[in-house]
């Protein structure tokens, strides 16, 4: 692969700043494995060789945001933000951000939007799947979600771990497992079911990881609503195929056959783009997994169709890149 055109919208950014403030908490260890360090250079010296030309850089988790710390969660929010904003400011073809938020501090959070998007260069907002029990469709957050709408915002999602969580279960230690998946599908289905995805339809949005469990639950999920609502009275005659049709999909993790095979089911090819959820992975598993993408892509002439657009094309446009 030699084009240095792929488009990484699944990648994610630390500061020293940020992790300090989570081991402070006790939260530095709270997904079940550790956060990577972060810095511009090595960010930009890994794209290169893994001939990455745009990476959108988003906090992964967990939320940076705890009760009786208010102050300094909006302060570790701002710090991972302006980071991002000086990466964009000296490599602005090669960065975009989306802004941290304090959530479920409505009011911060908005505040914070306003600044990232108008002041800072900010192309979205990256939610998590919950925000320490706050779910993506609560109504709690519509006032954010207009000004969001607004500006066009890209909003990428991102498991977190969720509120509450049995301990005792297996899933809860290794939260990346199973739980980061569930909670995903989780939150869309609640923003599908509470109308936000039409309500709000400048937003863009960003399902992870080969759209979760979404395709594999799509055909229940819509005989569900039919059994709940026949008249479509219920629940505002919801229509699951449009809500699903204006999402976008990142394929991070490894994208093998049958789960690219299944996001096709219910995403249309011009809204799937490449992810690798740097820095998490080492290089070389990214570079297997992209290798194994484009060897699958190209021995099947039904994907064939579909490879720059995946790599590159969906996101320039999604993103406003030339």
């Amino acid at each position: 692969m030699s084009t240095n055109r792929l488009i990484d919208v699944h990648t994610h950014i630390t500061t020293p700043g940020f992790l300090r403030f989570l081991e402070d908490r006790g939260a530095l260890w709270e997904d079940g494995f550790p956060l990577p360090k972060w810095n511009l250079e090595d960010c930009i010296r890994n794209m290169d060789e893994l001939e990455i030309s745009f990476a959108f850089l988003s906090e992964s988790s967990p939320q940076p945001y705890f009760k009786g710390y208010e102050k300094e969660s909006i302060d570790a929010c701002r710090d991972l933000n302006d980071t991002a904003a000086d990466a964009l400011q000296k490599c602005p073809d090669r960065i975009g951000f989306a802004a941290t938020l304090p959530l479920p501090d409505i009011d911060a959070a908005i505040r914070e939007a306003i600044r990232c998007m108008d002041e800072l260069g900010a192309r979205g907002i990256k939610f998590g799947s919950n925000s320490r029990g706050l779910y993506l469709g609560d109504p709690a957050m519509d006032p954010l979600l207009q000004e969001l709408d607004k500006r066009g915002a890209v909003c990428p999602i991102h498991p977190q771990k969720p509120t509450p969580l049995n301990e005792s279960v297996f899933s809860a230690g290794p939260v990346p497992m199973f739980e980061f998946i569930a909670d995903t599908t989780r939150a869309v289905i609640n923003m599908i079911a509470n109308g936000v995805i039409i309500r709000y339809p400048n937003i863009k949005w960003i399902v992870p990881h080969s759209g979760s469990f979404l395709p594999n639950i799509y055909p229940r999920f819509v005989s569900i609503f039919e059994v709940l609502d026949p008249k479509k009275e219920k629940f505002g005659g919801i229509e699951v195929d449009e809500n699903i049709r204006r999402l976008y999909f990142d394929i991070a993790g490894h994208p093998v056959p049958h789960l690219l095979d299944f996001l096709l089911t219910i995403a249309d090819p011009s809204h799937i783009m490449y992810g690798t959820d740097a820095p998490f992975p080492p290089k070389a598993f990214i570079h297997r997994g992209l290798q194994a993408f484009i060897n699958m892509m190209d021995n099947r002439e039904d994907l064939r169709p579909y490879k720059e657009m995946i790599l590159y094309g969906n996101a320039a446009s999604l993103l406003g890149l030339q």
